[in-house]
């Protein structure tokens, strides 16, 4: 996987929760913990919905990163913010949010941040 990816060793380490996915049908806002997966596939469920990360202090120390997919079958979006409220990225219809976190630095805690937003072909 490193190859592909040019993943540090330590990332090819997190074994169980590394390249995991979970597919969810959200009848509110979400609220997400560190131990969620890191690919999570989402409907709105004919509504806009709020995904909140996990808090900076909760992100394992050597980082973690989310592909938020929108899985809607409307025009409905995902808003993605962080633990303080503020708004990291908007996934509309046919769109995914890369998301990272490099974790605690020293005592410093790294914020969220939008890598990238697709627009993709769910089938």
């Amino acid at each position: 996987m490193s190859d592909v990816f040019n993943l540090p060793d330590w990332a090819n380490n997190l074994a169980g929760s590394f390249f995991s996915g979970s597919t969810e049908t959200l009848a509110g806002d979400k609220t997400m913990s560190a131990d969620d997966a890191m690919i999570l596939k989402m409907d709105p469920d004919g509504s806009n919905r709020d995904v909140t990360l996990p808090a900076e202090g909760d992100v394992s120390p050597a980082g973690q990163m989310h592909l938020i997919v929108n899985a809607a079958d409307a025009a409905e979006n995902l808003v993605i913010k962080d633990d303080g409220g503020s708004t990291i990225a908007t996934a509309n219809q046919n769109e995914a949010a890369l998301v990272y976190n490099a974790g605690v630095q020293g005592e410093t805690e790294s914020s969220w941040v939008l890598v990238a937003l697709f627009t993709i072909a769910l089938s």
